[in-house]
């Protein structure tokens, strides 16, 4: 190349310098913005909690990562963000424990909350405090001054958030105003920080990767997903231990209760020694109840002048159970009660729960006897209940803390069995010193269609925290029995 031609070249390339691209341009390509607007967002998403629709658990899986994302690409740019990369990784892993246990019945153990915490809060502080000190490498390397230290006052909400969180001022508006007053300031902070970077003229070097930032949000995502599906049908899908059933021997009791007009399709599941403990039964009395999981509702209108009156009623869907409830008298007014049920159409595999009531207060309440039963490739099964307990529980009503002594429980089936049913006999002392009295009993039943319930709860513990209401009692048997010795002074 001649002196006049390298001459020329370097007057262009001079004259190229001067030229100062669009402001728009700049701020696309700035190296900064995109990994450190992954980690705000993250820390974000992390710390904001939306009891909705599942985003207590969307929003920070999607913030864990983000900031994993981000660190990703700084990792190389000094030795403070190579120490948030791992502790990036060790939120993915966190984040991936916290879904076990929500989505199973780790959820319901007892943990030492208060330590669990404070580690975690010093965990996420420790994350602040060593971002905040790899920006102040940055600005040293790019011998710029230190903008403000926004990641110092993150620490420092954070801490007061959990002091509060400890104390009576959790629930007061007086500290939660000013709080989110402060945690909106301090986002608009951090967010300012890659266009503060970027203004720097520090250039940054992303970190080489091999497989990119899009392929490993979505793999970590599904991994979630996959692991709150697992753990919730492991969990809800309650395992049972069954024996293959057979059909008893007609015996005197079992004769003597059938001439009462006990159930037969009931009866038949009972030991021979429950028939014994009721072969000296004064009266058996039976009631039958359809209940319905997905009825349909039929309006009718009747017009009487000016006015109309609307009604309705209901009819079976595809889910239904045949309830049954048998009383049995027995002298010095003991009672015996058996629930009987049988699933019409339904399938009853993610924790169905039950809730037996009636003679709340009789302290010598207790089971006799109970069973699941179900047919499967044409054998006969017999079953315990995974879980049943008769016992004192107190809970909150409109009129304060009451005791009483109820029956509730949980059960699934195993998948493709049919013909599923169950039943629970149980006995009491009816507390009055006459033989003249009334009596009742009420089943409920929850059925579950889908495991997907998150975080893990025990169907019977939420029906009896008041989680769920019966409409029309569809989905409960409520039955009465007067003594024979009110009948009779009834006639």
């Amino acid at each position: 190349m001649s002196e006049k031609d390298f001459n020329f070249d370097q007057q262009i390339i001079d004259d190229l310098s001067e030229i100062t691209p669009p402001e728009e341009q700049i701020h696309s390509t700035n190296p900064w913005s995109k990994p450190i607007g992954f980690i705000i967002w993250g820390f974000i998403l992390t710390t904001l909690h939306l009891n909705l629709i599942y985003l207590q658990y969307i929003l920070p899986t999607i913030g864990v990562i983000l900031i994993f994302l981000g660190f990703r690409s700084l990792r190389n740019e000094n030795k403070y963000f190579t120490v948030l990369w791992i502790f990036s990784i060790l939120k993915l892993l966190f984040q991936l424990a916290d879904l076990v246990s929500i989505s199973t019945p780790l959820n319901i153990m007892d943990y030492p909350e208060l330590t669990i915490g404070t580690v975690m809060l010093v965990f996420q502080i420790a994350m602040f405090l060593i971002f905040q000190g790899a920006l102040n490498e940055t600005y040293k390397k790019a011998n710029k001054a230190v903008k403000g230290a926004p990641l110092i006052w993150a620490s420092l909400w954070t801490v007061a958030a959990f002091l509060i969180a400890l104390s009576p001022l959790s629930s007061s508006w007086l500290v939660f105003i000013p709080m989110i007053i402060c945690y909106i300031l301090i986002v608009r902070s951090l967010l300012r920080i890659g266009a503060q970077l970027d203004d720097t003229g520090y250039v940054l070097t992303n970190a080489p990767v091999k497989i990119s930032n899009r392929t490993l949000g979505w793999a970590y995502f599904l991994l979630a997903l996959t692991t709150v599906i697992t753990g919730s049908v492991f969990s809800n899908h309650l395992q049972i231990e069954p024996q293959e059933y057979y059909l008893p021997n007609i015996t005197e009791e079992r004769q003597y209760l059938l001439d009462m007009k006990f159930p037969a399709e009931a009866l038949q599941y009972l030991s021979d020694e429950d028939v014994a403990m009721l072969s000296d039964a004064k009266n058996v009395e039976v009631f039958n109840k359809l209940l319905m999981f997905d009825p349909k509702r039929i309006e009718h209108r009747e017009n009487f002048g000016g006015y109309t009156h609307i009604s309705h009623t209901y009819e079976p869907g595809k889910k239904n159970i045949e309830s049954t409830t048998v009383y049995l008298e027995m002298p010095e007014n003991v009672v015996y009660v058996m629930q009987y049920f049988i699933w019409k159409g339904g399938r009853p595999f993610w924790q169905d729960g039950i809730l037996i009531s009636g003679e709340n207060k009789a302290e010598d309440k207790q089971i006799i006897s109970s069973g699941l039963f179900y047919r499967k490739k044409c054998t006969e099964y017999l079953a315990d209940f995974p879980r049943l307990v008769c016992d004192k529980i107190t809970r909150n009503t409109m009129f304060g803390l009451d005791t009483s002594m109820l029956i509730a429980g949980a059960l699934s089936f195993p998948f493709g069995s049919e013909k599923q049913g169950g039943y629970v006999l149980y006995r009491y002392t009816v507390g009055t010193d006459s033989d003249i009295y009334s009596t009742h009993a009420t089943l409920s039943y929850v059925h579950l269609s889908s495991p997907l319930h998150i975080p893990y709860t025990r169907t019977e513990d939420q029906i009896l925290s008041g989680a769920y209401t019966f409409v029309d009692r569809l989905q409960q048997h409520y039955t009465s029995y007067d003594s024979l010795a009110i009948r009779e002074r009834n006639r």
